[in-house]
C-alpha cells in the first residue's frame, strides 16, 4: 500500500520545504506591504500606482530573499526560539536594506538610496518585520 504524507518532512536544519516557500511569500508581502505605506506616507497612494509600488519594493525584496536564507532567517532552530528570531530577522532585515538600497540606487529602479533614507528604511522596516516574524515564530512554538 502505498502512503501518503499530508505534511512536508524537514529537511535538515531547515524548516520543511511547503513551509519555507509560504513563509518566504509571505516575508515579500510584509516587505512589500511596509514600502507601500512608506509610499502612502509621502503622499503615493500605492493602490493607484501599483506597477510603480511593486518596482520600489523589489529591491528589498531581491536583497531580502539573498540575505534571509544566508542567516538563517528560515531554520527550524530560529523560527522556534522568540529570542533567536529577533536576533536573526534583525541583523537579516539591516544587512538586506544596504543591498535593497544599492540595487534601488542602480538605474533599474525607481528613486535614489540616500544615507537617511536607508536608516529609516532599517528602523520602519524592522517594525512591520519583526512583529511578522514573531507572529510566525509563536505558531512555531506550537
Amino acid at each position: 500500500m502505498i502512503e501518503s504524507r499530508t505534511q512536508p518532512r524537514p529537511v535538515g536544519r531547515v524548516a520543511s520545504e511547503a513551509f519555507v516557500v509560504a513563509l518566504a511569500v509571505g516575508d515579500a508581502v510584509v516587505v512589500t506591504a511596509f514600502l507601500g505605506f512608506g509610499l502612502f506616507t509621502h503622499g503615493l497612494e500605492p493602490w493607484v500606482y501599483p506597477v510603480y509600488t511593486i518596482r520600489t519594493a523589489v529591491p528589498f525584496v531581491i536583497a531580502w530573499g539573498i540575505v534571509a536564507p544566508v542567516v538563517g532567517a528560515y531554520r527550524r532552530r530560529t523560527l522556534e526560539s522568540f529570542r533567536r528570531t529577533v536576533a536573526v530577522v534583525a541583523v537579516a532585515w539591516i544587512v538586506a536594506t544596504g543591498i535593497g538600497g544599492g540595487i534601488r540606487a542602480s538605474s533599474v529602479f525607481p528613486g535614489g538610496a540616500p544615507a537617511e533614507f536607508l536608516l529609516v528604511n532599517a528602523a520602519f522596516g524592522l517594525a512591520f518585520v519583526l512583529p511578522w516574524r514573531i507572529a510566525v515564530a509563536a505558531t512555531c512554538r506550537g
